[in-house]
């Protein structure tokens, strides 16, 4: 879920900043990208523990999260490029949140089973599982706090945050942050 959350963070990042100046933020957000599915595949191929048997599917887990970390450097690519992002990107990269919500849960899940085996029989696979378990649930956190929103605005445009007119339930708390309602 992290993947997803980190791709709409660079959507936004990089439409904060003035058009001449947005290409910064678009460096750092593919930097940012790129180190995260560089991190993975470094501990995949590196530690020769990694491939020792555990109970849970930690292994296919991570591979999974590296093949949405990839899918997130697109996305993030995309999003950099792209000024106005068109409707099926968006429903192709809402369905991409779809399937990183079942990945980091199920990845929760195997982390908090698997810790008496696997934390002994592969400890660096265990310890990167657990670093996407928690990026996961912070992430998943963050979405549901937000769906409500997001939810309510999609039935009623305008009705949240109208930037324009400044009117809605939550332009004072969001006066300073209007990017995080919608995408």
């Amino acid at each position: 879920m992290w993947q997803y959350l980190l791709a709409h963070a660079a959507y936004h990042g990089v439409r904060w900043f003035p058009q001449g100046n947005r290409w910064k933020m678009a460096l750092l957000m593919q930097f940012l990208s790129g180190g995260a599915v560089l991190g993975q595949i470094f501990v995949l191929w590196y530690f020769e523990r990694v491939s020792r048997y555990c109970e849970q599917p930690l292994l296919p887990l991570e591979v999974a999260s590296v093949i949405l970390s990839i899918f997130t450097l697109g996305f993030t690519v995309v999003f950099c490029v792209l000024i106005p992002v068109t409707r099926a990107i968006k429903i192709v990269f809402h369905i991409f949140g779809v399937g990183c919500f079942v990945i980091g849960v199920w990845q929760i899940y195997s982390v908090v089973m698997s810790y008496e085996t696997c934390s002994v029989t592969t400890p660096e696979l265990y310890f990167l599982s657990q670093i996407s378990a928690i990026m996961s649930g912070v992430a998943i956190l963050v979405v549901v706090v937000m769906l409500p929103f997001w939810l309510l605005n999609a039935c009623k445009r305008g009705i949240v945050l109208d930037p324009y007119s400044r009117t809605g339930i939550c332009y004072e708390p969001a006066k300073c942050c209007t990017c995080l309602w919608h995408i």
